[in-house]
């Protein structure tokens, strides 16, 4: 296993330039035709944002100020996280996206989740960046506690690769496995804290929660800009975190190293 880890970072940093380049131009091609182009970027999340808003406010009544911030910031800072969700799906059949890259002999095949995860993060890190100048503007001070967003980032970024890197060969090889996984992402949004406060459940109830990878990352964004602390103060939450990540890691690397010269044959 070790070996195998030794391998997929050797391959990741040898090939770090291209793995940006890639990044790159699967961000372009996502947008390109487009006359708006990088203004979808943010256009998709404000209208997400927007109609959750109204809904809450207007239909469910619930849009108070959370810990005096406005709770359109705390809506959105649990709303932006959730677009990393395309992991949950096409990241977790990648090489199925990707079948031209697979079939090349000399192109290791962990680039293609790095790659990929990496694009999103990208358009992850623009809308975190959004939210900071709309915050500004509308006069939220945001204090120290922002110093941890870069290393939720990375936490979140090391889960979707590993996600990626487990599943993928899992898909390649059985399409029933990935229309399974097509299913996940309603579950996960609803279970994930995105639109409601978890921190009234039972306790029970929390710390099932917290096993969703993407439950830890929306309550850690919003840590940063509406609670005002240090997520890895909270351990109830950030060590089942911490498990899961764990758990994906190893999988992802017994499944590259058992199946990733199947893959190739099997596509």
């Amino acid at each position: 296993m070790f070996a195998t880890l030794k391998q997929v970072v050797g391959e990741n940093w040898h090939w770090r330039r291209q793995v940006w380049n890639l990044a790159k131009i699967d961000l372009v091609k996502t947008y390109r035709g487009a006359a708006l182009g990088k203004i979808w970027l943010f256009a998709k999340p404000a209208v997400y944002i927007l109609v959750f808003w109204v809904a809450l406010k207007f239909g469910l009544r619930s849009s108070s100020d959370v810990n005096g911030k406005p709770f359109l910031l705390w809506l959105a800072a649990g709303v932006f996280p959730w677009f990393m969700s395309d992991m949950i799906t096409t990241g977790s059949d990648v090489y199925r996206r990707y079948p031209y890259l697979v079939n090349r002999i000399k192109f290791p095949l962990s680039l293609i989740s790095t790659f990929y995860t990496l694009s999103l993060l990208i358009i992850f890190a623009c809308m975190m960046a959004f939210t900071i100048v709309v915050a500004l503007l509308t006069g939220v001070h945001l204090g120290r506690y922002m110093l941890q967003l870069p290393l939720v980032m990375v936490f979140m970024f090391l889960f979707w690769v590993a996600w990626s890197m487990a599943l993928s060969p899992l898909s390649a090889i059985s399409r029933d496995f990935s229309n399974l996984l097509k299913t996940l992402g309603t579950p996960f949004f609803w279970l994930s804290g995105i639109l409601f406060d978890i921190s009234g459940w039972p306790r029970t109830a929390r710390l099932v929660a917290s096993f969703n990878p993407v439950t830890w990352v929306v309550q850690s964004v919003r840590d940063c800009f509406i609670y005002n602390k240090w997520f890895f103060t909270d351990w109830e939450s950030f060590l089942p975190f911490l498990f899961v990540l764990l758990i994906f890691v190893v999988l992802a690397l017994h499944n590259y190293h058992r199946l990733y010269m199947e893959v190739p044959d099997v596509l």
